[in-house]
């Protein structure tokens, strides 16, 4: 089984170029072996993007991050309305029997 990959490997493996898994290097989704000389990548990180759906391009930490951050706003807004839902069915409640 191969443990690293060159730029070519990959480029003919994933069908881009090699600039593509340059860029894909620049933008923090692959991340290059520093202790070997050339461009090499490890095969279990390759191996992991393959078993993203084929999604070769991983959200980089930023975007998870804001994605992270998104999910806890809108956590807190639908706690927000579910509390104003319930003192809205309250009021409605009281208005009923009043």
């Amino acid at each position: 089984m191969q443990t690293v990959y060159s730029v070519q490997e990959l480029a003919d493996r994933w069908g881009l170029t090699p600039q593509s898994i340059r860029n894909m290097e620049l933008e923090g989704k692959l991340h290059r072996l520093p202790d070997i000389p050339g461009e090499r990548y490890a095969a279990r990180e390759v191996y992991q993007l393959e078993n993203m759906g084929g999604d070769v391009q991983p959200l980089t930490s930023y975007e998870r991050k804001q994605l992270e951050d998104r999910i806890r706003q809108l956590e807190k807004l639908i706690h927000d309305y579910q509390e104003k839902l319930i003192e809205l069915m309250r009021i409605a409640g009281n208005a009923k029997t009043g």
